[in-house]
């Protein structure tokens, strides 16, 4: 007689229990896998801050001073920041930067005798130098639509530009061109306004921020140390109360970040004009208003200090520390935060 032989073969069970196991191998790889990711754009998003920090040094360098974060502003209707008849140009200071962070090109295609942007808040304010950007002659449009890579933070899944061209308040100009602002997520640290009576340099020195309206520091202005003192904070290019920076003009709110405003370091929560502040669930992608700090780093944001130097600062950070560090001549140091 024959012996039978019996095929080798996995069983439905055997197959179950191999499919189950690499469930749960990928289960836990895949968490890992994201937070090797995520640290890879948090590095990439530091070292557009380290970019940032050199390019303020150098142009500090070649100009004896820091470039202003909003110059001749339209938000401006009252006090010693009027810009005149005719001299509302909306302006940011990251356009003064552009040769300084590899974007000459787009630097030269700007013209710095006219407007960025079209918004005047008043009557009072004055009225905009020149015809308004995408308007014959005024190119202008052209550069601040522009997406500038080393302004972007790639955690942030937030859209890159504004999303409508016919807002009188946030547009580039609503009657002269179809482009859209492009966003930041790293700006200046100012004082939080839509309005303000006072330029930089008559800013209480006491609460003064690094920089400001048409005018901005100095190295000798920074009394507290450079270490001591936050030049540049993390932002979403979302958020609920307003709309995010943009990186080339001015607009009704958006002059910068503010360090020091009561929210602190990534609040969520929505919205600023409900009965009950901020009363409604948080949103992990945007910030609760305009021109606070906060990134989708997990615990805190980043921040260019004085010295170019790039620091992560936990959310959890007391908010006196966290003005301490905004306030560049209050005298008071801090030894460690």
């Amino acid at each position: 007689m024959r012996s039978v032989r019996a095929k080798k073969a996995f069983t439905l069970v055997e197959l179950l229990v191999v499919i189950a196991i690499i469930g749960v191998m990928v289960g836990l790889l895949l968490p890992a896998v994201q937070a090797a990711r995520e640290a890879a754009r948090r590095m990439s998003c530091s070292n557009n801050m380290k970019q940032v920090g050199l390019a303020l040094h150098n142009y500090h360098g070649a100009h004896n001073k820091f470039p202003y974060s909003v110059g001749f502003s339209g938000s401006i209707e009252a006090g010693t920041a009027i810009p005149g008849a005719t001299r509302i140009r909306n302006h940011r200071g990251w356009i003064l930067l552009l040769p300084f962070l590899e974007q000459q090109p787009l630097y030269d295609m700007a013209n710095l005798s006219m407007a960025t942007g079209s918004y005047v808040r008043s009557a009072t304010a004055g009225s905009i130098s020149g015809p308004l950007p995408g308007a014959p002659g005024n190119p202008n449009d052209v550069v601040v639509s522009t997406v500038v890579s080393t302004f972007l933070c790639p955690s942030d899944p937030n859209p890159t530009n504004y999303a409508t061209t016919n807002s009188v308040n946030y547009s580039i100009s609503p009657t002269t061109t179809t482009l859209q602002g492009a966003y930041t997520n790293y700006d200046f640290a100012v004082r939080r306004t839509s309005s303000s009576s006072n330029t930089y340099t008559s800013e209480d020195i006491m609460t003064r921020r690094m920089f400001g309206l048409n005018d901005s520091s100095s190295f000798r202005d920074i009394v507290d140390g450079t270490s001591n003192a936050i030049a540049v904070c993390e932002t979403l290019r979302g958020v609920h109360d307003g709309v995010p920076q943009t990186w080339g003009y001015s607009k009704w709110v958006g002059h910068g970040v503010d360090p020091a405003y009561g929210l602190g370091i990534n609040d969520l929560r929505c919205c600023a004009w409900d009965a009950v502040p901020f009363n409604r669930p948080r949103s992990p992608m945007r910030l609760s208003a305009w021109s606070t700090a906060g990134s989708v780093h997990p615990g805190g944001a980043q921040f260019t200090l004085g010295d170019g130097s790039v620091r992560f600062i936990a959310q959890s950070i007391e908010l006196v520390t966290l003005q301490r560090l905004s306030y560049v001549s209050d005298g008071q140091v801090l030894a460690e935060y």
